[in-house]
């Protein structure tokens, strides 16, 4: 479990496990990556034409491509935490059915407003 003051940190929230977030800290977290890597796709279709551009942007959106999925991968253990599951269900947003019914219902399903065995809610309320 991360320590209670490392986890306001933005390292803590995008690459670390531990802890727990409630469900407007993950859709914001996933809009985040959407938006970075659309803009990084755009910049890589306004530059077809020169060569080096292209190369640079391809490889910024390879980059993005593989922080985003093993962010979003923590993000979802930890939304999973806050409801009560463990972090092995993330498997399921790699089944292309099940992924954005799991998506939809991490976004909308409330957390547990007790401490639980991942810690304490996001708030901080819980003792």
């Amino acid at each position: 479990m991360a320590q209670e003051g490392s986890q306001s940190t933005m390292i803590w929230l995008f690459f670390s496990p531990s802890g727990r977030i409630g469900r407007r800290l993950y859709l914001l977290s996933w809009l985040y990556w959407a938006c970075l890597t659309g803009f990084v796709i755009s910049r890589l279709v306004a530059n077809q034409g020169a060569e080096l551009a292209l190369a640079s942007w391809t490889l910024a959106l390879l980059v993005c491509v593989l922080a985003s999925t093993v962010s979003t991968v923590l993000l979802t253990v930890k939304r999973l935490h806050d409801v009560g599951y463990p972090g092995k269900f993330v498997l399921c947003l790699f089944i292309p059915v099940i992924s954005p019914v799991m998506f939809l219902a991490l976004c909308l399903w409330p957390g547990m407003a007790e401490r639980n065995a991942f810690g304490s809610p996001p708030g901080g309320t819980a003792g």
